[in-house]
């Protein structure tokens, strides 16, 4: 629920980026990552796509203006779920699997470092690289995890001051909501909630999603390792075995593919190891093409096409929501990733649009903040009016997402990283 633009095809030969210069003022410059670029697109670059640098090859364009939709249906599904379905069949069908499409960021997050560090990976790895792989990745998931975590317990601090008074009775007399403890709230503080420790989600519920992302970039490095530096029977048997831990974890949960805080990293884990898989046999694909006739985009066009009919179709052919049907939805969502990687055709071309291109910036904080202000939402007493309620919860949630984007997640994301590579003793590391 699952993010410098995460889906970039990074190169070289790019002019000196002026951004990356070090506060001192001194010209110097972040040192380079694996694929020889200076700066790195995070791993929750998978929701939040930075500006373009001038050290950075041009975006997937069409990937970055798909992450806004995801996003979207996510939001609208927990509106629902907390306030309630429409009673309109075709609806709540895609209103009620919008936890499906969690399984689009988590496997865009394993395409996107093949696209810029596969072949330096697979020649090795240097503790240095890693060390300032995970700092640009941290930088961009920390910022909006601790201010959407405090603005969860001013609220909490704000209900117990109410009932207090209401009942007459001690802020401490007042039951603590649930999963609102000071133990989940150091475990939210370090990211780390969604580790299993817990049965529950806690404070700002669907930050469980960074929480496996920062999981995701500890085990990045090992698992690039393991597909190599082309794609081949590695590539397939880790595509292959995700698959298969994914349909053994939805058959067993129960719930789907509703897997949050005690089984949602193995989720993202499976996921993840999908992404890559598809990411491999992107870049054979754009390589094969590169070097013969590439495919027409009337082929992209029809291909995307039959992907998004699919999706439909599965939609409405899976049953209830919460099953192993599941499953029917997810894998054509995993297709629509590697169509839309090649940027070409007229669905990809749409995606282009100003709107969605801002709308996929914003995508990561959109999520981010999206339970804040559900939570402030009954105050403006539309009760009475459902479908005004779910506007004002949909475009409040991307209102507020594009200040925390411009205020808190772009600004301090850049201001953690230099830190950080500050104190690894990286900001005056020679290039490599």
């Amino acid at each position: 629920m699952v993010h410098s633009v995460g889906t970039r095809q990074c190169g070289r030969g790019q002019r000196p980026d002026r951004s990356n210069r070090m506060a001192s003022g001194q010209g110097e410059v972040a040192p380079r990552f694996v694929d020889g670029a200076r700066t790195a697109g995070p791993l929750s670059d998978v929701m939040t796509p930075a500006p373009p640098t001038s050290t950075r090859a041009p975006e997937i364009r069409a990937l970055t203006g798909a992450r806004g939709i995801p996003v979207l249906l996510i939001v609208l599904f927990h509106f629902h779920e907390w306030h309630g379905y429409s009673g309109v069949p075709w609806y709540d069908t895609v209103a009620s699997k919008g936890y499906i499409w969690v399984e689009f960021f988590f496997a865009l997050s394993g395409l996107h470092p093949l696209l810029c560090l596969w072949g330096r990976f697979g020649a090795g790895l240097r503790v240095g690289a890693i060390g300032a792989f995970l700092a640009a990745r941290v930088s961009r998931l920390y910022p909006l995890q601790v201010v959407t975590l405090l603005a969860v317990a001013i609220l909490e601090a704000d209900r117990r001051i109410a009932e207090s008074r209401q009942l007459g009775v001690g802020f401490f007399d007042i039951p603590i909501f649930e999963g609102r403890t000071p133990g989940t709230f150091l475990s939210n503080l370090f990211m780390v909630q969604a580790w299993g420790l817990y049965d529950i989600l806690s404070w700002n519920a669907p930050a469980w999603f960074v929480s496996v992302e920062y999981f995701l970039c500890l085990v990045c490095p090992m698992l690039m390792l393991l597909v190599g530096a082309r794609f081949g029977w590695r590539a397939v048997a880790l595509g292959g075995g995700s698959i298969a831990f994914l349909v053994a974890l939805v058959e067993a949960s129960g719930a789907g593919l509703d897997l949050t805080a005690r089984h949602g990293m193995w989720r993202g884990l499976a996921d993840f190891g999908i992404g890559l898989a598809l990411g491999s046999l992107f870049l054979a694909s754009r390589n094969k093409d590169g070097g013969g006739r590439p495919l027409p985009t009337s082929a992209h066009t029809l291909a995307q096409i039959g992907v998004l009919v699919a999706v439909a179709a599965a939609l409405g052919l899976s049953g209830p929501a919460r099953t192993p049907r599941d499953l029917m939805v997810a894998a054509p969502i995993f297709a629509l990733i590697f169509v839309l990687a090649f940027d070409k055709g007229l669905i990809a071309r749409a995606l282009h649009a100003p709107g969605l291109m801002k709308l996929g910036e914003w995508s990561f904080a959109i999520y981010m903040v999206h339970y804040i202000v559900m939570c402030v939402l009954p105050a403006l007493g539309l009760q009475e009016s459902p479908w005004l309620a779910c506007l004002a919860g949909i475009g409040g949630s991307i209102a507020v997402g594009a200040l925390a984007w411009r205020f808190v997640e772009r600004p301090l994301a850049e201001a953690l990283r230099r830190k950080l590579l500050n104190v690894s003793g990286q900001s005056r590391a020679p290039k490599t």
